[in-house]
């Protein structure tokens, strides 16, 4: 008797939501090959790129309208802290108080200096040069991302109807228990490593590490980092009402076709099984030794109207049904100003991520 309506069904999407964060390399310390996915674990002094994935009912956000004024706020997670616990820790915090960000360099080092160069954290990224509401910086070297911790990088925004961005991270950093619905939050765990790698590094600017983080491997020991997996294409075959079908082919990123209602979309896409990694997990904290596992996927579906066969998938070929009837609490008999817009989301079982997303105009019905 307590309970009010339904909650809002996940896969729909009826209000301006963050679907995902990507972090990439953009300037990696040594040549990688282009075939592969760009890379979303990071080493100390890379250049990387977070690019946030904000949808809407029209479709994916202008990042670069006023609407979007984001403020990135990084921490250092130490070695098995959970997502959110480095900024978490340190509130009640005021923005002004929350220093920024210095830019690392190699140049910083001083082979004088036993110690490391300890970064503010939590600390606010600086901005990069750019209003695209992506934000590029540079990977700092600090002690606890040698040994086995993170980035967390907590993302705060405006939105249309929202306060502003300050007022926005005000009431997040008071740890108020309730949060203004319109405005954008969004926490992400940058990963940096592999160990091997970090290791290969430190030997490399001459910094010491604690002995129990181990040798540093051979070259062909050194394991590469995690990457974004790839969405290939993504195919699609229109069904009519009356099961006639046409075969609409690849459709990129953001292509709008047209098709009436109570036509099914056949949908499938494709993933290099190739960029499934390998990698490997310790036993015990490392006691037992390690096991080597390999990726898996996750794929999910959004939309903005109509019905989906399914919410998730997990191969590298994902096929899904999108039927332009209305779906589980859509409110219109047909989509809202004639167009309705499915969104995909990958996601491997580390921390890549890759999307997708299609819009199908709908002919009003004749009277």
């Amino acid at each position: 008797m307590a309970c009010g309506g339904d909650l809002p069904v996940s896969e729909r999407i009826a209000s301006t939501r963050v679907l995902a964060l990507r972090s990439e390399v953009l300037t990696p310390l040594t040549p990688e090959d282009p075939e592969l996915g760009l890379r979303c674990e990071v080493l100390p002094f890379e250049r990387v790129r977070l690019t946030p994935w904000v949808v809407t009912p029209e479709g994916p956000l202008d990042l670069a309208s006023p609407d979007f004024d984001p403020l990135w706020i990084a921490c250092n997670l130490g070695p098995g802290q959970g997502l959110f616990a480095c900024l978490k820790a340190a509130l009640p915090l005021k923005l002004a108080d929350i220093p920024e960000c210095p830019v690392p360099a190699v140049a910083d080092l001083d082979p004088a200096v036993n110690s490391l160069p300890e970064p503010p954290s939590p600390c606010i990224l600086p901005a990069d040069g750019s209003d695209d509401g992506v934000q590029d910086f540079t990977v700092p070297l600090a002690s606890a991302l040698l040994i086995g911790g993170d980035l967390e990088v907590t993302m705060i925004s405006q939105s249309a109807g929202s306060p502003d961005t300050a007022d926005c991270a005000a009431v997040l950093l008071a740890n108020a228990s309730e949060l203004p619905n319109d405005c954008l939050y969004a926490v992400q765990r940058v990963s940096v490593g592999p160990i091997e790698r970090l290791l290969a590094l430190a030997a490399s600017f001459g910094v010491d590490l604690p002995p129990e983080l181990g040798e540093v491997p051979p070259p062909d020991q050194i394991p590469d980092g995690d990457r974004n997996p790839r969405i290939l294409d993504f195919s699609v075959v229109r069904v009519g009402a009356d099961g006639e079908s046409f075969d609409l082919g690849p459709q990129p990123r953001g292509a709008v076709v047209t098709a009436n209602l109570g036509d099914t979309l056949k949908i499938s896409t494709n993933v290099p099984a190739g960029d499934l990694q390998s990698f490997e997990v310790p036993i015990n904290g490392g006691a037992g030794g390690s096991e080597t596992q390999t990726e898996t996927l996750d794929g999910g579906w959004f939309r903005s109207w109509g019905d989906l066969l399914a919410n998730g998938s997990d191969d590298v070929m994902s096929i899904n049904e999108w039927t332009l009837t209305p779906g589980n609490q859509d409110v219109e008999e047909t989509p809202p100003n004639g167009r309705a817009t499915l969104f995909y989301v990958l996601r491997d079982s580390r921390l890549g991520v890759d999307w997708w997303w299609i819009s199908v105009e709908v002919p009003t019905p004749a009277p």
